[in-house]
C-alpha cells in the first residue's frame, strides 16, 4: 500500500508538470516542435553562446573569445556565459542532434529540472502535502513573469537551479551544529552550485545571493527583537567555532569563481558598472508590482485599459515583472498572518550556549518553525520590493547601487522578481499546507472537511489561472533557420574571417543579421566581424545596422584599425548568401 502511494504520488506530480509544461510551450507542441522559444534577437544568442561551449570542447574555438567582434578577445564576458545549460547541450550535440534542436530540448530539460528540484523541495525539505507543493512549483516554474521573459530573455531559465540552492542550503542548516557526511556534502555541493549559477546567468547568482543575505537579516534583527541585543550577541558569539565551519566551504565558492572572475574582470574594468542614470528607467512604481503585461488574460486588458499610459513609458518592456491580484493579496494577508504568530516566539540561549525557539515554554514544532521561515521570507520580499521602488525618481537602489558587490553589473533591476518568486511560492504554499493541516487535524465534521479543501482546492487554481499568459511565446522556427543556413553558399577555402555587407531588401532587424552572422560563422567555422551582446567592443558601435550609411565607413575603419585586409578576409551578401573578396 505505502509503494502504491508513492507510486501515485510521484504520477500525478509527473502528470500534473506535462499538463502545465505543454499549456506552457503549447505554440511549441502544437507546430510539432518546430518553433523555437523567443525571439531572434536574445534566444538565438544564448544558442550561440551553448554552441560556443561545444566548439571550445571541441578543440575549434577559444573559451574566453567566441569567434565574433573579430579580432577583439575576451567577448565571452559580454554576456551571461550559460556555463550550466551547456552541460545538457554538449550532451546532445554529441549525439547528433543539431544546434536549434539542442537548444529547443536545453530549454525543456530546465522547465523540468525546474519543477522536479521545486517538488522536492517542498515536499522533502518542508514537508508541505501535495496541493500545495504542486501550486508552489506552478507559482515559480510557469508563473506569468516567466512567460513574458520567454519572448526573448531565455538566459532568465537560470532560476530553474535555485530549488537545488534552496536543497543545498536547508540540508547545510539541519547539519550545521554536528558535522556529517551529508552536511559536508551538501556544503560541498551549495560552494560549487552559487559560482556555477553565477557562471551561467549573473542575474540569477546575484539577485539570489542578495535574497539570502536579506533574509538573513530579517532572522538576525527577529533573534535580537525576540531575545535582547545581549542575548542576540550572546548567541552569535557563542557559534564562533561553528563559524569557522563555513571557511573551508566560502574558500572552496571563491576557488571556483576563478572562471567568472577570469571571464568577467576584463569586462568589468574596460566598460565599468552601470551608474543610476542607467538603471532608473527599469525601476518599478508602485502600479508595476501588479503589472502583469498586457498579455495576462485576466488582468492584463483591466489594468492596461486602466492605466493605458504604463505602456508608453521609457523601458516599459522591462517594467511587467509584477505579480497577479489574487497572489499579491494572498502575500499580503500571509505576511501579516506569519508575522502575528511569530510575534509570540522567543529565541532562548542556555548556559552551554544551546538555542531554541520557545512558543508558550516549549520548543516550537514543525508548524511553527514554518510560520517562522514564512514571515522572515514575506518580510525579505516586501523590503526587496521597497528597494526596488521608484518615487518621483527616487530610489533605494542608489545606495544599493554604490555600496554592495556587483550591484552596478545589474541594469533590469526588475528581473529580480523571477528570482523573488521562489520565496513568493514557499509562503504561498506554507499558508496553503498550514490551512489545510488545520481541516485536517482540528474540523471534526466530514462535511466542513471537504468544504475546506474545497475551498483551498479552488482558491489553488484561481492562483494558478491567473498566472496565464496569452502571448505568442515561440516566434521563429527550425525550418527558418535551415533556411537561411541552407541559402549561404559554402564560403571559399582559404576564408578565415568575414563580415556582412549591406544588401538591398534583406528586411531584418539589426540584431538579427548580426545573429546570423554569428550563426553563419559557427557552421562554417569561420569567425565574423559582426556580433551581438550585451556589450560592443569600442569603435564598433557604428557596424550594428547593416542598412545605415555609417555601416560601411564604420567596417572599413574597423579593418584598417586591426589591419585585417588579406585574402582570408571575405565579404557575405546575407540576402543572395554569395562570398566575396571585397566590397565598393
Amino acid at each position: 500500500m505505502k509503494y502504491a502511494k508513492i507510486f501515485f504520488e510521484i504520477f500525478f506530480y509527473v502528470v500534473s508538470g506535462l499538463l502545465i509544461g505543454t499549456l506552457f510551450f503549447r505554440q511549441i507542441v502544437f507546430s510539432h516542435f518546430d518553433l523555437l522559444l523567443g525571439d531572434v534577437g536574445d534566444a538565438r544568442f544564448n544558442g550561440v553562446i551553448l554552441e560556443h561551449w561545444w566548439q571550445v570542447l571541441q578543440g575549434t574555438a577559444r573559451w574566453l573569445s567566441p569567434g565574433f567582434f573579430f579580432p577583439v578577445q575576451g567577448v565571452l564576458g559580454y554576456g551571461d556565459a550559460g556555463f550550466l545549460n551547456a552541460v545538457p547541450y554538449v550532451i546532445l550535440r554529441n549525439m547528433g542532434l543539431d544546434p536549434f534542436s539542442s537548444c529547443q530540448i536545453v530549454i525543456f530539460a530546465l522547465v523540468a529540472i525546474g519543477w522536479i528540484g521545486t517538488i522536492i523541495f517542498f515536499r522533502f525539505c518542508l514537508h508541505l502535502s501535495v496541493l500545495p507543493s504542486i501550486t508552489g512549483a506552478i507559482l515559480f516554474v510557469f508563473p506569468n513573469a516567466m512567460a513574458i521573459a520567454s519572448l526573448s530573455h531565455t538566459q532568465l531559465f537560470t532560476i530553474c537551479y535555485i530549488p537545488y540552492l534552496a536543497i543545498g542550503i536547508c540540508l547545510v542548516l539541519k547539519h550545521f551544529k554536528k558535522a556529517t557526511s551529508k552536511g559536508i556534502i551538501a556544503g560541498i555541493f551549495v560552494a560549487i552550485l552559487v559560482p556555477a549559477i553565477f557562471y551561467t546567468g549573473y542575474y540569477t547568482g546575484w539577485f539570489s545571493v542578495f535574497f539570502i543575505l536579506l533574509w538573513s537579516g530579517v532572522v538576525i534583527v527577529w533573534g535580537t527583537l525576540h531575545s535582547g541585543r545581549k542575548t542576540a550577541w550572546q548567541f552569535i558569539s557563542s557559534k564562533r567555532r561553528i563559524w569557522l565551519k563555513i571557511w573551508p566551504y566560502f574558500a572552496l565558492c571563491l576557488v571556483c569563481f576563478i572562471p567568472f572572475l577570469l571571464t568577467y574582470i576584463p569586462a568589468l574594468w574596460q566598460y565599468g558598472s552601470w551608474h543610476y542614470h542607467g538603471v532608473d528607467a527599469m525601476l518599478p512604481s508602485f502600479i508595476d508590482y501588479v503589472n502583469v503585461g498586457p498579455n495576462n488574460w485576466i488582468w492584463g486588458k483591466v489594468l492596461y485599459a486602466a492605466y493605458p499610459g504604463i505602456a508608453y513609458r521609457p523601458m516599459a518592456g522591462e517594467l511587467i515583472n509584477g505579480v497577479p491580484v489574487c497572489l499579491l493579496l494572498t502575500l499580503l494577508f500571509l505576511l501579516v498572518w506569519f508575522i502575528r504568530k511569530a510575534k509570540q516566539y522567543q529565541l532562548k540561549l542556555s548556559p552551554n550556549g544551546s538555542s531554541n525557539i520557545l512558543f508558550g515554554g516549549r520548543e516550537i514544532n514543525e508548524s511553527e518553525k514554518l510560520t517562522l521561515l514564512a514571515a522572515s521570507l514575506s518580510i525579505a520580499v516586501m523590503i526587496a520590493w521597497l528597494l526596488m521602488l521608484k518615487i518621483y525618481g527616487l530610489s533605494l537602489w542608489l545606495p544599493i547601487l554604490k555600496l554592495f558587490p556587483g550591484a552596478g553589473g545589474i541594469r533590469a533591476v526588475f528581473r529580480f522578481q523571477h528570482i523573488l518568486a521562489f520565496p513568493i511560492a514557499m509562503v504561498i504554499a506554507i499558508g496553503l499546507h498550514q490551512f489545510i493541516s488545520y481541516a485536517t487535524t482540528q474540523v471534526n465534521s466530514t462535511v466542513k472537511r471537504g468544504f475546506y479543501f474545497a475551498a483551498v482546492s479552488v482558491f489553488c487554481l484561481i492562483l494558478v489561472v491567473e498566472e496565464f499568459n496569452t502571448a505568442s511565446l515561440a516566434n521563429y522556427s527550425k525550418k527558418q533557420q535551415y533556411a537561411m543556413l541552407d541559402a549561404i553558399t559554402p564560403p571559399p577555402k582559404q576564408a578565415s574571417v568575414f563580415a556582412l555587407i549591406p544588401a538591398d531588401g534583406l528586411k531584418k532587424f539589426p540584431y538579427e543579421a548580426q545573429i546570423d552572422a554569428m550563426i553563419i560563422a559557427q557552421k562554417f567555422g569561420l569567425r565574423t566581424i559582426n556580433g551581438y551582446s550585451g556589450l560592443r567592443p569600442p569603435n564598433w558601435s557604428g557596424m550594428y545596422d547593416l542598412d545605415k550609411p555609417e555601416y560601411v565607413v564604420s567596417l572599413r575603419n574597423w579593418i584598417q584599425l586591426y589591419k585585417l585586409e588579406n585574402d582570408k578576409l571575405y565579404f557575405l551578401d546575407l540576402k543572395a548568401g554569395s562570398w566575396a573578396s571585397s566590397f565598393k
